[in-house]
């Protein structure tokens, strides 16, 4: 299995838990694809050094490339992929790569990262539900609404493109013309606002209608060279529900492939002949089990309110912002609370998880102080038991967001049309 050979560092003590790699990792996917539109990058800003090996990669750097097909299959994980996929990873020898998440594992960060080429710690989102200090208050970033008031901060005319620390770099420039497809329900909502200079996606209604009108812009004359966006979300909706280890996991990568791969067979051969397809993931998932559960009560809620300041939380991790003065007792609270079922990282270690300078004050104030970090199988809720849907067991089932193998790892395949289909 590919994953075998991709080997990642476990944290001290964990056999279950494991650092991010931060030099083979999705931040890099974005500025090496824009590589082939002739743009500049340091070395270890890219990907090239493994991609050069690669037949697939050789071939898309024979003749010009004017289109680039960049596809983000959510939470499609690296083992998901060696187990349901079959005409992609028919590829992979030729054409992949094993890649490392970031951290946290969770899709605002995960997006964002592919998004503007960077690590969480330079483009600041770096949780799905996490603080920022601009408003004082805790924000949810996929849906950019407030926990404390419920409130859409896009409706009410807030400017959150000033909260990202860099910026997008296809922004600025004539040459590229880039286009988004994404589901219908988020398209130029929540995450959007963060993600994008400015709206620019066409919102979708199924597989079919997502693969079709990529063909038509495809195939839309244009003068500049075309980057070509385009978000999957179904595989995470079923992963979430059913679990890493379901036929109906299977059935979904499967439809995805047959549909993306007859799209391509019926390209204009002009426009295949120099179009790059690049196909990712942000994250994969962790099946959860009951015994792994941790429940912070009610009671046990009101007595962190002498130490807790705010609580965020990126799925799997939980974000803690302590009162002052009370960051070790709060720590520890945790400690005792969760016992093996995860860990707990503060301040001094997150250059271990999301590189060096990441443990700067206005991460800290973003991320908070004290990290829950869930190991195999585990989840935490606070004042209920989490079991969304006892009669149907139709609820949550698997997530991500923490360090596990499968929440990590994803696959990269790059390929001409022609290679990709051949």
């Amino acid at each position: 299995m590919v994953s075998d050979f991709f080997q990642l560092t476990p944290l001290p003590g964990r056999t279950d838990l494991f650092y991010p790699d931060l030099e083979q990792n999705i931040s890099k996917i974005l500025p090496t694809a824009l590589t082939l539109f002739g743009k500049k990058y340091p070395k270890n800003k890219v990907l090239l050094n493994s991609l050069n090996e690669k037949i697939g990669w050789q071939k898309i750097k024979e003749s010009e490339i004017t289109n680039i097909v960049f596809i983000v299959l959510d939470s499609l994980g690296l083992k998901q992929f060696n187990e349901y996929s079959q005409l992609m990873k028919a590829k992979f020898e030729t054409n992949g790569l094993a890649l490392s998440s970031v951290f946290p594992t969770i899709t605002s960060t995960c997006i964002a990262s592919l998004r503007f080429g960077e690590m969480p710690k330079v483009h600041g989102i770096v949780g799905q539900k996490i603080k920022f200090t601009e408003i004082d208050n805790i924000v949810d970033t996929l849906t950019l609404k407030t926990k404390t008031g419920n409130i859409d901060l896009h409706r009410a005319g807030v400017n959150v493109k000033n909260w990202v620390w860099c910026d997008f770099p296809m922004g600025n420039d004539p040459t590229i013309s880039y286009t988004s497809l994404i589901e219908s329900h988020i398209a130029n909502s929540g995450l959007s606002h963060l993600v994008y200079k400015k709206p620019c996606s066409i919102g979708y209604a199924s597989h079919i209608d997502s693969f079709a009108a990529a063909k038509r812009v495809l195939e839309t004359p244009t003068s500049a060279r075309r980057f070509l966006d385009i978000y999957i979300g179904s595989i995470d909706s079923v992963t979430h529900r059913y679990t890493t280890e379901s036929q109906v996991l299977k059935d979904e990568v499967e439809n995805i492939e047959f549909l993306l791969f007859k799209m391509l067979k019926r390209l204009n051969p002009k426009i295949a002949k120099q179009t790059a397809v690049i196909i990712t993931a942000d994250h994969g998932q962790e099946n959860l089990t009951q015994e792994k559960t941790v429940t912070v009560t009610s009671e046990e809620e009101e007595e962190l309110t002498a130490l807790l300041k705010s609580r965020g939380r990126s799925g799997r991790v939980i974000h803690l912002y302590s009162k002052e003065g009370k960051h070790d007792e709060l720590a520890d609270w945790f400690v005792n609370k969760i016992g093996d079922k995860g860990v707990i990282i503060t301040p001094k270690e997150y250059h271990k998880f999301m590189g060096k300078g990441a443990n700067t004050q206005k991460i800290i104030e973003r991320i908070g102080d004290v990290q829950v970090v869930l190991g195999e199988n585990a989840s935490i809720y606070f004042g209920h038991s989490g079991n969304y849907d006892p009669i149907f067991n139709l609820g949550l089932n698997a997530t991500h967001g923490s360090l596990s193998k499968d929440e990590l790892l994803v696959p990269l395949i790059v390929a001409r049309v022609d290679d990709l289909l051949g």
